[in-house]
């Protein structure tokens, strides 16, 4: 589908009294393996089109949505969003950005991110890889089972214009894998994973150490106890530590502080984290899965930091919920094919510290890591936070054995203000953190 396409859509969309309007076109080329004990269990090729339209007339919007493109399709989906945006409520919050708020992207810009991995895998070498992953971790002999691997390779296109002079196209890539295998017996099993995203291919890494890592993982798990309900010191690894960020992100998005359903809805500009703590959110980095030069609203991004010293610099927004608090627009406005813009993060992250996991373990006379977490009980109007968990008991700074079904409590506010940050962040995700040390939790066991 090409601008004109679109450019067409927007015109008949004015010509039938439409006052805004704006129109995305996504289209997707994915390619997947997933196999199990060996054996190819199933390979997908395929190409996914979507379009949504949204359509503003007197404080009134709708959206909708199809992956049927066909010419026709499209002239009945005009013709449906037009009846259906007379007949919902008034929002006197929405509406596009004026002209003068929004930016174009420069080609060359949007090239300097590299978000587009010129290198394809074909589905053998998909094949191919995702059996290396799955046997470089069954051939450790004390593995007995598996729950499979699967990889993937998705390339999208993405095309959005609107009535107030947004164009913004961008061609994106991203491949991914996940991995899980069981070690132990009949009687005692115990279950590691590992998965990954990211724009280019091969900077998944090594295959054969991803699984023999797993593995390893696995049998460090055998022999699991319960503990005893306690208050201890507790370290998040780095691969649990970012759901940790995810919990603020929530906390700290507009639409959260608007319903007053967050207990950072009067904490801006206040000290919230210790003041050693940074957490940046940075559009523009190179070859990482959220980068880009404009939200999905046609605001400019920038580098923010949300963390500054400890301090709740800004509330995550798009136009809409920027109107309603009365601030400037963040940049995180987020256009999805079905659905109304909503504030998203870019690459969030919390800043590394100045100490290595390994120390932080050292340091624990009696202590608990975590390496994985199950489940959520986060109650974000007064930062209650619960969540199932498993890893490993720690006594005089040595792991001494591992601990399952047990329960994470405390409270969002005072984990935040405690967190002692490792340095060893990583970026495979759209958040990302170290490994956090977190100061008296509790600990439900037995």
């Amino acid at each position: 589908m090409d601008k004109n396409f679109l450019q067409d859509i927007l015109k008949k969309l004015k010509n039938k009294g439409v006052e805004e309007a704006d129109v995305v076109f996504s289209s997707s080329k994915n390619k997947s393996s997933s196999c199990r004990l060996g054996e190819i269990e199933k390979t997908e090729e395929s190409i996914t089109n979507e379009i949504g339209i949204r359509a503003i007339i007197k404080k009134r919007q709708s959206i909708i949505s199809s992956t049927n493109i066909e010419y026709s399709n499209v002239n009945s989906l005009i013709e449906k969003v037009i009846e259906m945006v007379k007949v919902v409520p008034k929002n006197e919050y929405c509406g596009l950005a004026k002209k003068n708020q929004v930016s174009i992207p420069n080609k060359k810009d949007l090239e300097s991110l590299e978000l587009f991995d010129t290198y394809e895998p074909d589905k053998k070498e998909i094949s191919d890889k995702v059996l290396l992953l799955e046997q470089s971790a069954l051939n450790n002999k004390k593995i007995i089972n598996s729950e499979g691997a699967e990889l993937s390779y998705t390339k999208s296109n993405y095309l959005l214009m609107a009535t107030n002079g947004l164009e913004s196209e961008i061609t994106k890539t991203h491949s991914d894998y996940i991995l899980a295998v069981l070690a132990g017996n009949k009687n005692n099993m115990e279950r590691a994973y590992d998965y990954k995203s990211k724009v280019f291919f091969n900077d998944l890494g090594d295959f054969n150490k991803i699984g023999k890592k797993v593995a390893s993982d696995a049998l460090k798990k055998i022999g699991s106890k319960k503990i005893k309900t306690c208050k201890c010191d507790v370290i998040y690894d780095s691969k649990v530590a970012s759901s940790l960020l995810n919990n603020l992100f929530n906390a700290c998005n507009a639409s959260s502080i608007i319903k007053g359903t967050t207990f950072l809805k009067n904490k801006k500009n206040k000290r919230i984290f210790n003041d050693k703590i940074d957490i940046i959110d940075d559009p523009s980095m190179k070859r990482k899965l959220r980068s880009r030069l404009i939200d999905g609203e046609g605001i400019k991004t920038e580098e923010k930091k949300l963390i500054e010293n400890g301090v709740l610099q800004f509330f995550f927004n798009c136009l809409s919920t920027s109107r309603q608090i009365k601030e400037e627009p963040s940049g995180h406005g987020t256009r999805y094919i079905a659905s109304i813009p909503s504030a998203s993060y870019t690459n969030l992250y919390l800043k590394n510290g100045k100490y290595k996991k390994k120390d932080m373990i050292t340091s624990l006379k009696k202590g608990l890591l975590i390496t994985e977490l199950m489940g959520s009980s986060v109650n974000l109007s007064n930062g209650d936070y619960s969540r199932g968990a498993s890893g490993f008991w720690v006594e005089n700074g040595q792991i001494t054995y591992p601990v399952s079904e047990i329960t994470i409590a405390g409270n969002l506010e005072s984990i935040f203000k405690s967190l002692i940050p490792a340095n060893d962040l990583e970026f495979n995700f759209g958040i990302n953190s170290p490994s956090l040390l977190i100061q008296n939790l509790t600990v439900g066991g037995i």
